[in-house]
């Protein structure tokens, strides 16, 4: 049997922050990752809640893996040494370590316990992505509390998004794609994607309705994905979650 290749850890984040189509329909076929990006949407709360509202980060600020591994005890000697120097003076890098240490405590997942929590690629899971989602959260604007958006301009995520009702799963067919309206929404920016990531259609209109051309002809069992962005104002959009849909082969007479 094939082995299954998963994203790494920093790449579901990256997936969860700027969406990728080919991550996305792996993480729709392969129950693993979904419970990784589930663990990963809850934790985004608890690292926000454990944030100061203002990190002044220095050259010699510890990278994700340089907390992970001092949370993980992995770090010894001369090196441990200088982190804990480090961490004497620097109020960020303190704030950082003690988030990650309550992450991983709160879910369970400390050493002595390895069977109680998953591996991915030999990562210590809940501490290393831990880490890498902190630095993430970061970069994210206050007043953000949603992951898995992007585009163009500032996108204002406060704001409500549009959300993809057809196609959705497994459909008899999907010549129309539909979603509902968003107050204020004045223009609909509408992206359809094959399984390898490939822009098959894409439009902009005023409706919360598209119809497919017949140029674009969608294979029966394979995934295909597709989203919906919202322009809200100036050139500020609100932007659905990537949607995974296929269409049911016709049965066999």
């Amino acid at each position: 049997m094939r082995r299954m290749n998963h994203p790494s850890p920093e790449g579901l984040v990256a997936h969860l922050i700027d969406a990728d189509p080919t991550t996305a329909v792996h993480v729709a076929t392969c129950p693993e990752c979904r419970e990784q990006v589930t663990w990963i949407r809850e934790t985004t709360g608890q690292l926000r809640a454990a944030a100061p509202s203002r990190w002044t980060e220095t050259p010699r600020c510890l990278s994700e893996a340089a907390v992970a591994a001092f949370v993980d005890g992995q770090s010894a000697g001369a090196a441990r040494a200088a982190i804990v120097a480090h961490l004497a003076d620097c109020a960020r890098c303190r704030a950082m370590v003690a988030a990650v240490a309550r992450l991983a405590a709160t879910e369970g997942m400390a050493r002595e316990a390895p069977a109680a929590r998953p591996s991915w690629r030999g990562w210590q899971v809940p501490v290393a992505a831990a880490a890498a989602l902190l630095l993430a959260v970061l970069t994210w604007p206050r007043g953000s509390d949603q992951i898995g958006t992007r585009h163009r301009a500032p996108t204002i995520t406060a704001a409500a998004a549009p959300v993809p009702l057809a196609p959705v799963a497994a459909v008899a067919e999907a010549r129309v794609l539909r979603w509902s309206a968003v107050p204020g929404a004045d223009r609909y920016h509408v992206t359809l994607f094959d399984a390898g990531g490939r822009v098959r259609y894409e439009s902009q209109l005023a409706d919360t309705v598209a119809t497919l051309p017949d140029s674009v002809a969608l294979v029966p069992g394979q995934p295909y994905l597709w989203r919906v962005e919202a322009r809200i104002g100036w050139d500020r959009w609100t932007t659905s979650p990537l949607t995974a849909f296929s269409v049911v082969p016709a049965p066999r007479r």
